[in-house]
């Protein structure tokens, strides 16, 4: 089995925006939608898992409800910069 460096934040907020992009009152453009995630990225604490044990352990720990809250109001924020502010015409 080869280990893999990941960033769960990575995939749960990606995700999240899949499930808001209806509400998000912006573009969800493939570009949009990965400034949306950067922004939120940056502003959330990086989860490096390294094995599918970790992934596992740090899936649950993120699938507390204040994490999640902060995840949905962080990528509510950036939809409202991308909103303001596209990059594409």
């Amino acid at each position: 089995m080869e280990l893999v460096l990941r960033n769960m934040t990575e995939d749960i907020v990606l995700r999240k925006i899949d499930q808001m992009k209806n509400g998000l009152d912006c573009c969800t453009c493939e570009h949009c939608r990965l400034d949306i995630a950067s922004y939120a990225l940056n502003r959330l604490p990086a989860k490096y898992v390294a094995t599918t044990q970790g992934e596992l352990l740090s899936r649950l720990d993120t699938l507390e409800p204040q994490f999640d809250a902060t995840v949905m109001t962080v990528i509510l924020q950036g939809a409202m910069i991308v909103k303001l502010h596209p990059r594409h015409k």
